[in-house]
Parts: structure tokens; C-alpha cells; sequence
């Protein structure tokens, strides 16, 4: 692919997801089923150009919202692009969906979602490591009691959670 064309996708791309965004931001989007369904195309199609934030939006709405069963493991497999690309939020929710049967719909997968809560709080996502220090505490995801790793994790989500509240 040429530097012109690599750059038009990308510009393109930034635009349809700018236009998804910004009419389900602004409430726009659930005026009329027609703009819902626009606003979804755009963030589609800058989804597929491989722009993050849109796979990173479409990940959430179709793993969270999705309609169908097809829809939720089309949101599944983003939010896996995403956390093995390193995005702590979605590493986070892939681990979440892991461990809820009526979004997976198939068995508990509490190993793989330990692997990345893990993941997750290792790159400070608050929630992450509050999930593990819980998980510790009471032994859960196959996990043995271990109250230092759950104290651990506890002072990480405290330390995580004070940093996101605390303006740059």
C-alpha cells in the first residue's frame, strides 16, 4: 500500500470514527433507529481500517450490547485483538466476559480470565487488581487463600484507583 493510500485509510478512518462517536456521545444516536445504525456503520468501518478506539468501542457495545449471540463473540474477538495489543481496559473486560456465562454463553474460563485481571493490574488498572485482591481473599478463580497477595492487590487498587482521581 502506498504512503498516500496508508495515510487516506487512516484519515478516513479517524473521521468515521469521530462521526460514530460523537452521535452516540451527544445522544444523537438514539433519536431515530436510522442515525443508531449509521452511527454503528461508521464505527464499523473505522473499526475494520483497524483504528484502536473504534475496535475498542465496538468490543464494549457489541460484547455488552450485542443483540445476538453472533454479535457478542464479534465483540468478544475485538476485545481479544485489543488485550493481546497490551490494552489494559480491554484485558480487563475480556477477563470480565470470561467470567460471565450469559455474555460468553459457554463454560467458566477462570484461569484464562485470571491471566488477564493479572495482565491488567500489572499495567495499574485499578479495577484489575481489586478483582485479585478479592479473588485472593477468598480464594476464588482457583486461586488459594493468600491474605499477603490479597493485602497486595488491595494496596495496588488503592494506589491505582487514588491516581485516577488525581488531576495531571
Amino acid at each position: 500500500m502506498t504512503l498516500f493510500r496508508t495515510l487516506k485509510t487512516k484519515a478516513l478512518a479517524a473521521l468515521q470514527y469521530s462521526v460514530g462517536y460523537g452521535l452516540f456521545v451527544s445522544g444523537v444516536a438514539g433519536w431515530h433507529k436510522t442515525l443508531h445504525v449509521f452511527a454503528m456503520k461508521q464505527l464499523q468501518r473505522a473499526s475494520h481500517k483497524q483504528h484502536p478506539r473504534a475496535q475498542a468501542l465496538m468490543a464494549k457495545l457489541l460484547t455488552y450490547r450485542g443483540e445476538t449471540v453472533i454479535d457478542k463473540r464479534a465483540g468478544l474477538a475485538l476485545l481479544q485483538t485489543q488485550a493481546h495489543q497490551g490494552d489494559p481496559q480491554s484485558q480487563f473486560l475480556l477477563a470480565e466476559t470470561l467470567m460471565n456465562s450469559e455474555l460468553l454463553v459457554a463454560d467458566n474460563h477462570q484461569q484464562t480470565a485470571l491471566s488477564w485481571y493479572m495482565k491488567a493490574a500489572e499495567q495499574n488498572h485499578a479495577m484489575a487488581a481489586l478483582r485479585l485482591s478479592k479473588a485472593y481473599a477468598a480464594g476464588d478463580l482457583g486461586l488459594e487463600k493468600d491474605e499477603q497477595k490479597a493485602q497486595y492487590w488491595s494496596n495496588q487498587f488503592m494506589q491505582h484507583s487514588q491516581n485516577m482521581s488525581t488531576p495531571s
